[in-house]
């Protein structure tokens, strides 16, 4: 499907391209992001979050939980209960995980990060793909986009990948964490255990892993 899409290129081919596109259109993944959330967050639990995605945009919805999450360890809070939904706003600026401070490279390691999850429990079935690629495609992006889409889907990042990528950036870790738990319900062993993995990977506390979990169960009942 990836050749079909992308003309035969080969899938490093594919990410320079994508990486040239978003150089060249700086709204490009944030947008990819922010229909990947919609679409993830339109059907079931987690239509509140579609909501918010909505007005705020993805990444401010990522960095809006994470930066709450963030606050809520650091301060020694006590975990959010399911029924206490959280005012979900922008995180402010400057704190480092305001939209502004995010680059196109970011948003694409976030839309990573929320495929991988999705994938967790063995692969992406046809629905979740056409859900996925639906909720991007209303977003106008270019068909090498689309084509790295696929390829991300067919192939999901591995564990090592994302925390690679996340370049032991603690702020950048907890978004990380933050857009593949808000991707999923880890209502299996396998879901369950790649996110274990991962905030062991970013090396992220125990307590602001609890913090981000509550938050982001908190925001999806909503």
């Amino acid at each position: 499907m990836v050749s079909q899409l992308s003309g035969g290129k080969s899938p490093n081919e594919i990410i320079a391209q994508v990486k040239e596109l978003a150089a060249n259109n700086p709204g490009m993944a944030t947008a990819a992001l922010g229909g990947l959330a919609a679409a993830i967050f339109g059907t079931g639990a987690g239509r509140g979050l579609a909501m918010n995605t909505a007005k705020l945009g993805g990444l401010a919805m990522i960095g809006g939980l994470a930066y709450r999450a963030w606050q809520n360890h650091q301060q020694g809070k006590p975990l959010l209960d399911i029924a206490q939904q959280p005012q979900l706003l922008p995180a402010p600026s400057g704190s480092g995980f305001d939209a502004g401070a995010a680059t196109n490279e970011t948003a694409m390691l976030y839309i990573r990060a929320m495929i991988a999850a999705a994938a967790a429990d063995g692969n992406v079935d046809a629905n979740e793909r056409a859900m996925i690629l639906n909720g991007v495609k209303q977003a106008g992006l270019h068909a090498e986009a689309n084509a790295w889409l696929e390829q991300q889907i067919n192939k999901p990042a591995s564990v090592q990948e994302l925390v690679a990528a996340a370049k032991g950036d603690q702020q950048i870790a907890t978004q990380l964490y933050t857009a593949a738990r808000i991707a999923i319900e880890p209502d299996n062993g396998a879901e369950s255990n790649f996110l274990r993995q991962l905030a062991s990977g970013l090396g992220l506390a125990p307590q602001l892993v609890a913090q981000i979990n509550a938050t982001a169960a908190a925001a999806k009942a909503g």
